[in-house]
């Protein structure tokens, strides 16, 4: 059971209680022989509970008639008291499964986000309070990155040979330890996702994840979730997630798996499995995924377009290829079979269509081509069902949730994935396929996948 389906389930044994002593009450002084008579009809209200979050104002009452009596318990007169029961709410139906990352903007900037009746969403940190639009899940992200003898995101940061590791290794994350624990204590059940893309090297210009060695980020992995789990032991903690589930990225989790496994004695504690699933070239010192750092590798998969020089070209139509991206999940999945963790959630952190449109071979105008395979997507996510491989508690699903990237992030990346306009906040023809899809199979996204 969900966080959010915990408290309403409180609540309502809170409503009924307070109906049931409400009942008591007035059965005493209705039949008990206490001495009310001449006393005017009234209204007994009933305190509410705040149900308000995720909650529509849907409300029902109930008339009970109660015949007052005198000190001789003989009838003194038919004046009645009203007795209006605790207001009866019921939750917003939202797509559980489906949802965004939010890079820049709070979701409750968007006039329309309510109608997209996304189930969950996360932008890249942690929140104590987050906006929650019709009381969508908000997942926790933890970031980290290994120590370097330069600063993160410096001009050198790239290069091992000019910033090298401190030694011996050592990581830092964020929030601190202190503000992790009181989110945690805060926000009982949360999602927890221990880094972002850890494997991804830092590239030229500044730019970064969440870059650590595997064996590195397994002892990163095991301090955070040991710090969660005594917080919190309602949490569910999932690893980072990968860019591609590719051979070399698959080798960087082993790794990981292998470390965790050799310094903590025991299997490294998964509750959700995580991962990204995009497209994009494997080869060192070229734009794409890069090589898996702590790998001796220098190219791997997806080098579809390479120049005469091996150089990785500016075209890649193969970035919405369906079968590539079906492969992947499965892969994974087997991966997961082949490592006993086929019985745990398999989730999406984040994927999308990134390339723009020259890239992929294109028009610039054509929006159609990205929302048909978004829709084709979410489509497969939620009908792909094998029991040799998936999730047995979700009707052997493959894939539980997943989160589209992306809210309204538009710098960069495909001009047209994006669900709103970042400038007027409004929705996009892609956002209102989204919002379709969302209602159309709302029955199945609604269900809780684990």
């Amino acid at each position: 059971m969900d966080i959010q389906m915990m408290v309403i389930a409180r609540q309502a044994i809170s409503s009924v209680r307070r109906m049931l002593l409400a009942l008591g009450i007035l059965f005493v002084l209705a039949f008990g022989g206490l001495s009310i008579a001449n006393v005017a009809a009234k209204t007994v209200s009933i305190p509410l509970p705040l149900l308000n979050e995720g909650l529509d104002t849907t409300t029902s009452s109930i008339f009970i008639p109660v015949i007052e009596r005198d000190t001789d318990n003989t009838t003194n007169t038919t004046e009645t008291t009203s007795l209006y029961l605790p207001m009866i709410s019921k939750r917003v139906q939202i797509a559980t499964r489906f949802g965004f990352g939010a890079a820049s903007g709070s979701p409750d900037s968007f006039p329309e986000i309510d109608s997209v009746k996304a189930g969950w969403y996360l932008n890249w940190g942690v929140n104590k309070s987050p906006s929650q639009p019709n009381g969508m899940e908000y997942a926790q992200m933890i970031r980290l990155h290994q120590d370097l003898t330069c600063e993160i995101g410096s001009a050198t940061a790239h290069s091992r040979t000019l910033c090298p590791y401190v030694v011996p290794h050592s990581y830092t994350y964020r929030p601190s330890a202190a503000t992790i624990r009181d989110v945690a204590q805060a926000r009982p059940g949360s999602l927890w996702l221990i880094g972002n893309e850890m494997e991804r090297r830092d590239w030229a210009g500044g730019g970064h994840q969440d870059e650590m060695l595997p064996e590195l980020y397994a002892e990163a992995y095991h301090e955070l979730y040991t710090l969660i789990k005594a917080a919190d032991p309602l949490a569910k903690i999932a690893i980072g997630g990968v860019i591609q589930a590719t051979p070399l990225r698959m080798q960087y989790l082993d790794r990981v798996l292998d470390h965790y496994q050799t310094t903590y004695g025991t299997r490294m504690p998964v509750d959700v499995w995580n991962t990204h699933t995009f497209i994009l070239p494997e080869k060192s010192g070229y734009w794409g995924a890069d090589i898996p750092v702590g790998l001796s590798e220098t190219s791997g998969a997806y080098l579809f377009h390479l120049g005469p020089g091996g150089e990785v070209l500016s075209t890649m139509p193969e970035h919405i290829d369906r079968d590539l991206i079906a492969q992947q999940i499965r892969d994974f999945r087997q991966w997961m079979k082949d490592r006993g963790e086929q019985e745990k959630p398999l989730i999406i952190t984040e994927f999308s269509v990134l390339l723009p449109n020259w890239v992929l071979g294109l028009p610039d105008e054509d929006a159609n081509s990205i929302i048909d395979y978004m829709i084709w997507s979410f489509n497969h996510f939620l009908d792909t069902k094998d029991c040799n491989l998936g999730y047995s508690a979700d009707e052997c699903r493959l894939i539980q949730r997943w989160v589209w990237y992306s809210l309204s992030d538009t710098s960069g990346f495909n001009e047209h994935q994006s669900y709103f306009n970042p400038s007027t906040k409004e929705i996009t023809d892609t956002g209102r396929a989204a919002r379709q899809f969302a209602q159309e199979r709302m029955s199945e996204l609604s269900k809780s996948p684990y």
